[in-house]
């Protein structure tokens, strides 16, 4: 294929038709001849000569532009967002009445559509105009009256508005078996905790727990109910509250009114990970996410946190086991249950050997408090479900808290609650004791002087 480039200039309509060539003149290689080619005749189409002045159609897009530039009916709605919700949230401290707020509002969009210029043949201006004289006139809104006068700050899209600006340190807090807590504070407890009890109450929301005896146990309780209430925010969440709840039998994939998300960008949402066994629940504005879940006829529960809405929010006359963990009168020694001789600690009721419990629960691949609270309930209760609570809260933090494991032993032993530890730490302690002593003697023994008879 052929390429070159095309010239053309005006002819005089005297001058004949030139033909195309692809070879210059040799003897002015600069020249050029009126209408020749340096390429194939398909390149060379003919093209109209410029215009002497500015088109007229230029002229009037210009004119357009100016025009829709002018004539900003966009700001006039980004002012009137600005002013209703300014004034929605002043509406308790001016004692003014929601129709008033209204009329506002109005008014503010009038007046800035009518301060707008070179919007006369603008179809979307006198659309909008119309929409905001209906309103008025709907609302018996006066033309005079008071206007926002306040700065017209934009407004956030909602993705921004609704998303949490805070620090990246995160606390959590989980609840699982019979019942064991792990505290904001990273403090491990098993307590009794009967009946209903708060985990977290605080300006953003609450969860409660109730806690019943377990079957065929001496003493044992878990947890049979839990609800969520997150509390009004208009924005991001809703005008209400909006609450979840789930029991033994079930564990729903639904708020409490059917709805599975709320606020501007689903900054409010329920996810079920696992119908009936494993949900999990967002808030985008406060970057908190909670876990639930059903295993067997009970509930865990565990909640990540930033620490800035935590240290915000505290207030030290709320009880919330997550942060100030159980009262003391529930507070079970655990570790002490464990120490115990096996005859002491048998039940009745309960058909499980020390020696079974730690092999089931190792089975699990538990460890450090997960392994203890396992073997701790399947000697209470004989029920090897409370295995799989363990398992299932631990795999939670893990994910709640990466930096869980780094501050873990990883045992997977509970041999420091044997009987004969604390007789095999007398005897260690006595044979350094010893060895010291008789060290001690040797030197003495070598560095003392010689006599010389």
């Amino acid at each position: 294929m052929a390429y070159g480039y095309c010239y053309f200039i005006p002819r005089r309509k005297t001058r004949k038709k030139s033909h195309c060539s692809d070879i210059l003149a040799e003897s002015d290689p600069g020249s050029r001849v009126v209408g020749s080619c340096h390429g194939s005749e398909e390149m060379c189409p003919r093209v109209a000569p410029p215009a002497r002045g500015p088109s007229v159609l230029i002229i009037i897009a210009c004119l357009l532009v100016n025009t829709v530039l002018a004539c900003n009916v966009d700001q006039c709605w980004d002012n009137y967002q600005v002013a209703a919700a300014t004034l929605k949230q002043n509406l308790k401290e001016t004692h003014t009445s929601e129709r008033e707020i209204q009329c506002m509002g109005y008014r503010t969009y009038m007046k800035c559509l009518e301060e707008l210029f070179g919007c006369k043949g603008n179809i979307k201006f006198h659309s909008i105009k119309k929409v905001v004289r209906n309103q008025m006139n709907q609302h018996n809104c006066t033309s005079g009256g008071p206007v926002y006068t306040g700065e017209f700050e934009p407004v956030l899209p909602p993705d921004e508005l609704c998303t949490f600006r805070g620090s990246n340190t995160y606390k959590h807090c989980g609840l699982f078996g019979d019942p064991h807590l792990r505290t904001f504070n990273g403090e491990f407890q098993t307590c009794r905790v009967k009946g209903a009890w708060p985990l977290v109450d605080n300006k953003h929301l609450t969860v409660q727990v109730t806690n019943e005896p377990v079957s065929f146990s001496d003493g044992a309780t878990a947890t049979s109910k839990l609800t969520v209430i997150i509390k009004k925010n208009e924005n991001c969440a809703s005008s209400k509250y909006i609450m979840y709840q789930a029991d033994s039998e079930q564990l729903p994939g639904t708020f409490e009114d059917g709805m599975t998300s709320y606020g501007k960008s689903h900054s409010v949402k329920l996810v079920e990970m696992d119908p009936g066994k494993h949900v999990e629940i967002t808030l985008k504005y406060i970057d908190t996410k909670i876990l639930i879940r059903l295993v067997g006829s009970y509930l865990t529960f565990s909640i990540s946190m930033p620490e800035e809405i935590l240290n915000s929010t505290f207030n030290s006359a709320v009880l919330e086991l997550c942060t100030k963990g159980c009262p003391k009168s529930e507070i079970i020694d655990y570790q002490k249950f464990l120490s115990s001789k096996e005859m002491e600690i048998s039940n009745t009721n309960v058909n499980m050997t020390r020696k079974d419990a730690v092999q089931l629960c190792r089975s699990a691949n538990l460890v450090d408090f997960y392994l203890d609270s396992c073997v701790f309930d399947l000697l209470t209760t004989g029920n090897e479900t409370f295995k799989l609570s363990a398992y299932a809260a631990l795999q939670d933090v893990l994910k709640l808290d990466p930096d869980f494991y780094k501050t873990q032993q990883n045992r997977t032993t509970i041999d420091i609650y044997s009987p004969s530890s604390g007789i095999r730490c007398t005897i260690s302690f006595f044979s350094v004791l010893l060895v010291l002593m008789l060290t001690t003697f040797s030197l003495a023994a070598s560095c003392s002087p010689s006599v010389v008879t």
